[in-house]
């Protein structure tokens, strides 16, 4: 009987250490159109990961892990819900943890922060029954348990991106981004952590995207600006071919945003094929003026309509870039104390488990080898 407890402690304690890279996997946004695409309902995914982990690690352990990873989930969900952030239903897939797909972007950092802050909050929650297990019944599992609850949820707020602690953070400041990559950097080269590097190299990504866009954040103004009076412009003068070719060439390249230039360029194509059809036509004497300018006008409508949507949209893009980071001092202060305070609370947690497992020890023999 003592044999079988150890070989499957030992199970559970690789399934400690491997389920947590695997979680993080789930966190990718790339997964999300693997989801998209196959359609999976929750029931039917959780069912599935269910019995894999079991075949793996045995049934006790898959249950705990897929309560702990669905919770996690449900965290989100609730937060979503709450600020009235459309989700999609909680999905599973073996090795690759769970997720909830958000249906809309937050509006704001402090949004965001929010939900991503309640994912690890119910992690902590979903483990804290585990405590008055152990002492009612003296398992070395509970403690297993509440490990692998605290080391998930404490790797998940390191403040990097596309982890939760990384969107929590953005709503205190960006910056701190850089200490989220040297932290899991390190731990990565000390621990030849492949999945470590990985994310490094995506929030690394994400943290050089971002910082890209605020420091072109006071030439983008300007060019939206100067857009809304091209715009205005061309409207006036959409009659005068010759005068919309003499703005355009004035400004095109002056534009940086590529599908604004694109539309740009379209029109003044037209334009080009407009003046020399109507030259042709007038050589061959089959000019008719009032439907030729009624095509014609239709056409540079239409484009000029593309344009004044592209610039609208181009306009959101820059106010949200503007706006979206943006959190008074009452709201930093917020999110950094409840940040540390689910650290610390975690971390508390994740030692009072290696309490429980230095009481028993043919566990600890185990976890030492």
């Amino acid at each position: 009987m003592k044999n079988r407890s150890t070989k499957g402690s030992k199970k559970t304690f690789i399934g400690v250490l491997s389920t947590i890279g695997v979680f993080l996997l789930g966190k990718l946004k790339f997964v999300l159109v693997i989801f998209k695409i196959l359609k999976l309902h929750t029931l039917l995914s959780m069912l599935i990961s269910l019995g894999t982990y079991a075949l793996i690690f045995g049934w006790k352990f898959a249950v705990a892990l897929i309560y702990l990873l669905f919770v996690h989930e449900m965290g989100h969900a609730y937060a979503a819900k709450r600020i009235k952030l459309p989700v999609s239903p909680a999905v599973f897939i073996p090795f690759m943890g769970a997720v909830i797909g958000l249906k809309e972007l937050p509006k704001n950092a402090k949004d965001e922060g929010f939900v991503a802050y309640m994912g690890p909050l119910f992690g902590l929650l979903s483990f804290l029954p585990a405590i008055p297990m152990y002492l009612y019944t003296n398992e070395p599992f509970w403690g297993l348990l509440i490990i692998l609850g605290a080391m998930i949820n404490l790797f998940n707020l390191i403040p990097i991106t596309p982890l939760d602690g990384g969107r929590i953070a953005a709503g205190i400041s960006t910056k701190l981004w850089g200490l989220g990559i040297i932290l899991l950097l390190t731990y990565s080269v000390i621990h030849l952590s492949f999945m470590g590097f990985f994310i490094v190299i995506i929030g690394s990504m994400e943290w050089y995207k971002i910082y890209k866009k605020q420091k072109s954040l006071n030439h983008d103004k300007r060019e939206v600006q100067q857009l809304e009076q091209l715009v205005v412009q061309l409207k006036q003068q959409a009659n005068h071919f010759e005068s919309v070719q003499e703005i355009l060439r004035k400004v095109l390249w002056k534009i940086s945003n590529q599908e604004i230039s694109k539309i740009l360029n379209t029109l003044n194509s037209e334009i080009e094929k407009m003046k020399k059809d109507i030259y042709l036509q007038q050589l061959n004497g089959t000019l008719t003026i009032s439907l030729q300018d009624s095509n014609d006008n239709q056409l540079i409508s239409g484009i000029l309509s593309q344009l004044e949507e592209k610039v609208l949209k181009f306009k959101k893009e820059v106010q949200k870039t503007k706006n979206y980071y943006k959190t008074d001092t009452r709201t930093k202060l917020q999110l950094f104390l409840i940040y540390i305070g689910l650290v610390i609370g975690l971390s508390i947690s994740y030692f009072y488990g290696n309490e429980i497992l230095s009481n028993h020890p043919e566990i600890q023999k185990l976890l030492n080898r």
